[in-house]
């Protein structure tokens, strides 16, 4: 008797279903920030984007795009570390797709980004999924050094206690997954269950994957990666800060470097939709404090950052998935 081959998985959302899903983000996207015009003042903001130097917005976009590609070539490593044969054409479309997935809630629709690499390369889904949780993982290691350029120095100790609790709950996920025998002793309990047994043994490539790829080899030189490509888009808020009348300087550098980093990981706690409302409540409260400009100038930098940073790789990815959305097609063979 053969063996009974497991039933291949649904196929991925089509282009429709994913532009529905994006679109109440947006829609939320647009009352939220309706409301930081009132907090600032719309007459007060308007006056502040009336003095702003137009001319830093290429310097902030740029410096998001390298940004991308850092973490793009990253990408395409994390596939050839877990063994998917893909070119670098393809894992940087791939990436291109999943920016605007961000928009979907806890960020659950990258994960079609496994999906299309499957149609791309055959690799197994459970394969390639951990590469996606590895980003998240890792960029949020980089996000808490960069913010602990100032962490110490800030008055709010609560602050100082969520950076570190996220810091060690990371920690924590990664000498886990590193513990193999651990790993092994829960796989083979699972395999025993009723109801997830039958389906346990995906599992075990899902943990080979993750295992791989936060190895002390593979973990350190990602995390650079993550703090050079994290760094890039600190210094974006800089060059908006820079083009509101905020005073030039190592010292407004290192400001706005610690302002989006630690807004960034609060907005990443909060666990909405590219952590809408978080990170921009958290530059607008921040960034009078520690940089000494004014409410509404607070704002308009945070909502003109979050327009170079989050909405314009929104708009690269929506893009991207309406040229190659042939790519979101499953292959012919059903594997």
């Amino acid at each position: 008797m053969s063996e009974e081959r497991p039933a291949p998985p649904p196929p991925p959302p089509t282009l429709p279903t994913l532009l529905r899903r994006i679109v109440p983000s947006v829609l939320a996207a647009l009352v939220l920030y309706g409301a930081f015009v009132a907090y600032g003042d719309a007459r007060k903001l308007g006056a502040a984007l009336s003095t702003f130097d137009w001319r830093v917005v290429p310097v902030a976009v740029g410096l998001t795009a390298v940004n991308y590609a850092a973490r793009m070539l990253r990408w395409h490593w994390y596939l050839r570390l877990v063994g998917a044969r893909i070119g670098v054409r393809d894992s940087a479309r791939v990436f291109l797709l999943g920016l605007p997935l961000v928009l979907t809630p806890a960020k659950v629709g990258e994960v079609l980004k496994s999906w299309v690499v499957r149609t791309i390369s055959g690799a197994p889904v459970a394969t390639t999924m951990p590469t996606i949780l590895a980003e998240r993982l890792v960029d949020g290691l980089a996000m808490i050094i960069l913010s602990g350029v100032g962490l110490w120095g800030f008055p709010d100790h609560r602050v100082r206690y969520v950076a570190l609790g996220t810091l060690a709950v990371m920690l924590a996920i990664v000498a886990v997954v590193q513990v193999r025998p651990l790993a092994e002793w829960v796989l083979e309990r699972a395999e025993r269950l009723p109801v997830v047994g039958p389906k346990a043994h995906q599992l075990h490539g899902f943990y080979e994957s993750s295992y791989t790829l936060l190895r002390p080899r593979n973990l350190l030189p990602s995390v650079a990666i993550g703090i050079g490509s994290w760094l890039c888009e600190g210094l974006a808020f800089y060059a908006i800060l820079r083009g509101l009348g905020a005073a030039p300087g190592m010292e407004t550098v290192l400001e706005a470097i610690f302002i989006f980093s630690i807004s960034t990981v609060v907005g990443a706690l909060v666990a909405t939709p590219a952590g809408l409302g978080g990170v921009e409540g958290m530059l607008v409260v921040l960034t009078p404090r520690l940089v000494g400009v004014s409410a509404a100038t607070a704002t308009a930098a945070a909502l003109l950052v979050r327009f170079a940073t989050l909405w314009f790789g929104v708009l690269l990815g929506v893009g991207s998935l309406v040229v190659w959305r042939r790519l979101l097609q499953p292959p012919e063979d059903g594997r």
